[in-house]
């Protein structure tokens, strides 16, 4: 059985939540936190910190949740390593977009390093056995996964586990999406890569995620929509974490693919013990992505054809547009492109060759890109509950 802590935290004050992490710690550790954190231990926080963000918008972990969680963590030791892998921008740019720089100084934190990788192997697959990721991620004693609780448009509600989705560099992860390009493909992908995690990293990992201030509706980028949902969620299993989030915000469990297919795996624990009263959340509601689909549909959505006939694609707003290039950079089949020499171009994509990861829009500083009108072959389709 599993255990997920469950706490209404209504506001981004230090004091408080460092009380509620040291709770959630507590708890997960039968009342002596050196169970899970030895003295001089190897500590490496992840970071939910995808691209260069600001975190009032609630699309990336709060300074404020990982200040807390160094306090504590220096009780026991020094040795902190912090990080994310963007995919786009460099580490050092999204630390100092979302305020954490400071806390690097004050704390002596060391920040990760993105060249320094290794291969991991899993026996437990279904579509890739080995995978390049960070290597300071894997060699910790002890792993904070700090996600933030977030609706998504290919994976529906993504938090812990699709979190580790930064143990993979940079735009390494556009090539998944591209050899990945279903979302049915990509959650057994993902579980392949979280089972590596779990077989290599031989210490506790710690789930603390935050919803505080979430995302709802097309994220989980600038197109999401700011969410004030007053709750944290911690676990020792993130996929059980997962579960019980999807259940907080009343989305809808059979969707949550990701989460589906670990159980299937035996990658996480049905069996859950919450400790939280969850009557505190009973009127809190996620709006999902729109015309998230039944595992049906995803399965239909595997061909091209029924991709282009069904499916809305990215619309770039040229009002909003700044013509960074961040797109076409992320973009897994390089449907996107752009001329920047010319300035009166803007990026542009050949609808049939795209996959609908919607990459583009998740890495958009400017919140420039959509979703254009559901074609009326698909609006039928999703009538009858594709």
């Amino acid at each position: 059985m599993s255990k997920v802590v469950i706490r209404k935290q209504t506001e981004y004050d230090i004091e408080k939540i460092t009380k509620t992490i040291e709770e959630f710690l507590l708890i997960l550790s039968n009342n002596n936190i050196s169970n899970l954190i030895k003295q001089d231990a190897n500590v490496f926080i992840k970071l939910n910190c995808v691209s260069a963000q600001d975190p009032k918008t609630g699309i990336i972990t709060h300074p404020v949740v990982l200040e807390s969680c160094v306090k504590i963590l220096k009780r026991y030791t020094n040795n902190i390593i912090i990080g994310d892998n963007p995919a786009t921008k460099d580490i050092l740019a999204c630390l100092r977009k979302a305020n954490m720089m400071d806390i690097v100084k004050k704390y002596d934190l060391k920040i990760i390093n993105p060249e320094d990788r290794i291969v991991i192997k899993t026996n437990n697959y279904k579509s890739y056995k080995s995978f390049n990721v960070s290597r300071e991620i894997i060699a910790s004693d002890v792993i904070i996964n700090l996600p933030k609780i977030k609706t998504h448009s290919l994976a529906y509600m993504t938090v812990a586990e699709k979190n580790f989705f930064g143990l993979i560099y940079g735009l390494e992860k556009a090539g998944w999406h591209s050899q990945t390009s279903n979302p049915l493909q990509f959650g057994e992908a993902m579980n392949d890569l979280y089972s590596a995690l779990l077989q290599n990293h031989k210490g506790p990992i710690i789930n603390i995620a935050d919803g505080i201030i979430g995302l709802e509706g097309e994220g989980p980028g600038t197109s999401g929509i700011t969410k004030k949902a007053d709750l944290m969620i911690a676990s020792l299993d993130a996929v059980s974490l997962d579960k019980v989030a999807c259940m907080v915000c009343h989305l809808d469990l059979k969707r949550l693919f990701i989460t589906n297919i670990a159980l299937e795996r035996k990658l996480g624990d049905n069996n859950i013990e919450i400790d939280g009263d969850l009557d505190e959340f009973k009127d809190l509601y996620f709006l999902a992505p729109r015309e998230a689909m039944s595992n049906k549909g995803l399965k239909l959505i595997q061909h091209k054809v029924f991709r282009n006939i069904l499916l809305e694609h990215p619309v770039i707003n040229h009002d909003k547009c700044i013509r960074c290039g961040e797109c076409v950079k992320i973009c897994p089949p390089k449907t996107m492109n752009f001329n920047r020499e010319d300035k009166n171009s803007f990026p542009n994509m050949t609808k049939k060759d795209c996959i609908r990861c919607w990459c583009c829009m998740e890495i958009c500083p400017q919140n420039a890109i959509s979703k254009s009108k559901k074609p009326i072959i698909g609006k039928i389709a999703f009538k009858i509950k594709l």
